[in-house]
């Protein structure tokens, strides 16, 4: 019944294109093809399974490229805009703003000195490498949402330019808004990292015991922001398009990614480059940047795909009734 309700959908969908597909500013989705065969475009109906989301008995060697519903947002000008300013933004701050010289913010927390004394790595030589790998997961939790996925994945496996353009734009956005909040969020709270506290750091900053970082840029963490940035992007990009193709390997990937973002925010911690709560912080603010911006500016939904919403099956409830001064129930049922 719902793969019936899906093909008179697309059968609709080769009659009328949506006024939304062709907002102002946005380009429209190249024509989708199943083996070699052009597939009209799937447009969003409540209740109506997408078959060309996932690997279907129908499609069983699954759609040659990714598609972009009609009811999500895409990128015109308003976000090119968005992201050549909030760009320029964080190189601006990175190269003509001056660091802060003296701390503004110098004392832990309560719950930073139990999770410093907890983490910490004793040996200088550990925390340079807990600090090392903490930069290697950096750097992997930027390159996976932001040129694995939509290159590799996208465009070339799944031949989907479009979809990788969205998904690049989306990219861009997120990760210069979490740069741009996090460099201000240093300079205007410059807190004393937590190796400052060594008397001899407070003498030698460049001291082997001393940890990585401008001294008075402690909070936030940016590895923890970058990071979870990073996770909250797979998360979206994975839930929304299931670009492996496998609920498994998407979900797989989105709690890994989430994983690499608290242990890098572990480390950083273990390193003491950072208090506990910069890495608190750094995380909600990734997430937000990651996460939450494109779920709710392009996608608009926190669910995988429409289907996730179909009913199953005959349905129905209960509710109560009042005719009369008398109290009763009443049925509904769909299917």
């Amino acid at each position: 019944m719902r793969w019936a309700a899906a093909g008179a959908a697309l059968a609709a969908a080769t009659a009328a294109t949506p006024a939304s597909a062709m907002a102002a500013g946005a380009a429209a989705p190249p024509a989708a093809t199943t083996a070699g065969v052009p597939v009209p475009p799937y447009h969003f109906q409540p209740g109506v399974l997408c078959p060309l989301c996932k690997l279907t008995p129908q499609f069983p060697e699954g759609q040659s490229g990714l598609h972009w519903h009609d009811h999500w947002g895409r990128a015109g000008v308003r976000e090119y805009v968005s992201v050549g300013m909030l760009g320029a933004a964080a190189l601006g701050l990175q190269l003509f703003v001056k660091r802060p010289s003296e701390a503004r913010w110098d004392s832990p927390l309560p719950l930073d000195e139990g999770l410093r004394d907890g983490l910490r790595i004793g040996s200088s030589r550990g925390r340079e490498r807990a600090s090392t790998v903490s930069d290697v997961l950096f750097v992997w939790e930027v390159l996976h949402p932001s040129l694995i996925d939509p290159l590799l994945v996208a465009w070339w496996k799944r031949e989907s330019p479009f979809v990788a353009w969205q998904m690049l734009v989306i990219d861009a956005q997120a990760y210069a808004l979490t740069l741009v909040l996090n460099d201000l969020a240093k300079n205007v709270f410059a807190r004393a990292r937590p190796w400052v506290q060594n008397g001899d750091c407070a003498t030698d900053p460049d001291s082997a015991d001393c940890g990585s970082g401008g001294r008075n840029l402690s909070f936030y963490s940016g590895h923890a922001a970058v990071t979870a940035t990073g996770a909250g992007l797979l998360c979206a990009h994975h839930t929304q398009l299931s670009l492996y193709q496998s609920d498994l390997l998407d979900s797989g990937t989105c709690a890994l990614a989430v994983l690499g973002t608290a242990l890098t925010g572990a480390l950083r911690v273990a390193s003491d480059n950072h208090w506990a709560s910069d890495v608190i912080v750094g995380h909600f603010m990734g997430y937000a940047s990651g996460y939450l911006l494109p779920t709710l500016l392009y996608y608009k939904e926190f669910r995988a795909t429409p289907d996730d919403h179909a009913p199953d099956g005959v349905q129905y409830t209960a509710l109560p009734l009042v005719r009369d001064g008398a109290l009763g129930l009443t049925l509904l049922g769909w299917f």
